[in-house]
């Protein structure tokens, strides 16, 4: 079975157009471990192993999950299979983003939302305090070994240093306590209310103007919450295609999943048909919003 299989995946390689640059290798890579994956579906086990060796060499760890599936007992084939040929897919939509520029401002827009302010965020002021200690306690270890306070025990000194940490820990929290503090967290903790329904609208008004590229998004968010809550959409780290698999009708939503990956990172614009589609497969969701 190895010489065949070994032949096929030449053939394969054969048929993709030579390796120009980096970017070319990963794409040739990923199209041979699906392929590989493909083989192993129809009872080849000898594949499975195949592929995790072409994608640690051609990938590296850049796919952790794809190497988890395989390397699980029994091998998940089907879901590396899927996530393997929706990377694939956008892997191959590179030769059709004209626009770098525009893909850059895309790219911008969609880490500047509020789900990925943590990659941002710069360190609390918990961390500062405690930076600041630490700090201040090496430049004062290192002028108390050029004079005679040295000879004081080191007990001694662990005692004020502790007695200086507790002292800032309660001026902290008192701080916070305070009334002013009070009123700040009760006028940012009660999060904005966003409709169910307002997604699925928004859809509807936005595919009515031609923009499906956002009535794909819009009705994306409006199965999202249906999936996990109000908020999961602006405050979830997971990615859509992970949440949709979460769900028991994962295989009914793969038309609205592939058609928000494309346009969401493979900028193709999709058209009334591929937003008809999608539209179907979030129409059970709709129906329970209403």
């Amino acid at each position: 079975m190895a010489p065949v299989v070994l032949l096929v995946i030449l053939r394969a390689q054969g048929a993709l157009p030579a390796s120009a640059s980096p970017a070319d290798d990963y794409t040739n890579a990923v199209h041979r471990g699906l392929t590989l994956v493909q083989f192993a579906e129809r009872g080849d086990t000898p594949s499975v192993q195949q592929a995790i060796d072409v994608l640690v060499s051609g990938t590296g760890d850049t796919q952790p999950e794809v190497l988890r599936d395989l390397r699980s007992a029994p091998p998940e084939l089907r879901d590396a299979d899927q996530r393997l040929q929706a990377l694939y897919d956008v892997l191959q939509s590179r030769v059709d983003t004209p626009n770098p520029t525009l893909a850059k401002q895309q790219l911008h827009s969609i880490l500047s939302q509020s789900r990925y302010s943590g990659l941002n965020a710069t360190p609390s002021l918990f961390d500062q305090i405690m930076a600041f200690i630490y700090d201040l306690i090496g430049k004062l270890l290192s002028w108390l070994g050029g004079s005679g306070l040295a000879r004081v025990p080191a007990w001694i000194w662990f005692v004020v240093a502790l007695t200086a940490l507790i002292a800032i820990v309660i001026w902290t929290a008192r701080a916070g306590f305070s009334r002013g503090g009070r009123e700040a967290r009760l006028r940012t903790s009660i999060p904005l209310a966003h409709p169910r329904a307002d997604f699925f609208a928004d859809a509807d008004r936005l595919a009515a103007r031609n923009d499906y590229v956002g009535a794909i998004k819009a009705l994306a968010g409006g199965v999202a919450i249906r999936l996990r809550g109000e908020h999961i959409w602006d405050r979830s780290p997971l990615t859509v295609r992970e949440l949709f698999q979460q769900s028991d009708r994962a295989d009914a939503l793969r038309p609205l999943l592939h058609a928000f990956e494309e346009a969401s990172y493979g900028h193709r614009a999709p058209d009334a048909t591929t937003y008809a589609r999608a539209a179907d497969a979030a129409g059970p969701f709709r129906q329970t919003a209403a």
